[in-house]
């Protein structure tokens, strides 16, 4: 079992990244990158703390109602400064509105 961040995105975009990748920041720090954003990927939308290897999932819903149910373990892990995987696919005009377990 790995501790791990859920990134998802407005556009349907995500990814599994280890915790042990964020360095801790201080008062006044810039921040680290978690996420490659592009005008395809969308912002980021959820990041969530999961553990991986626990058959855990995950419910992805978006702003005009549609929903699914993934398990954690399937989803890809990539490093923070990686694009995303597609893990739902949305109709025009949709976007994430949210994640949870």
């Amino acid at each position: 079992m790995a501790v791990m961040a859920l990134v998802i995105t407005k556009n349907g975009y995500g990814k599994l990244v280890s915790i042990d990748e964020f360095r801790e920041q201080k008062r006044g720090g810039g921040g680290v990158t978690g996420f490659k954003v592009t005008e395809d990927t969308g912002t980021v939308e959820a990041v969530v703390r999961v553990e991986t290897g626990k058959g855990e999932r995950v419910l992805i819903y978006t702003a005009q109602g549609k929903a699914i149910l993934t398990p954690v373990d399937d989803i890809s892990e990539r490093s923070r400064s990686a694009g995303g995987v597609k893990l739902i696919n949305l109709a025009e005009g949709d976007e994430v509105a949210g994640a949870a377990f």
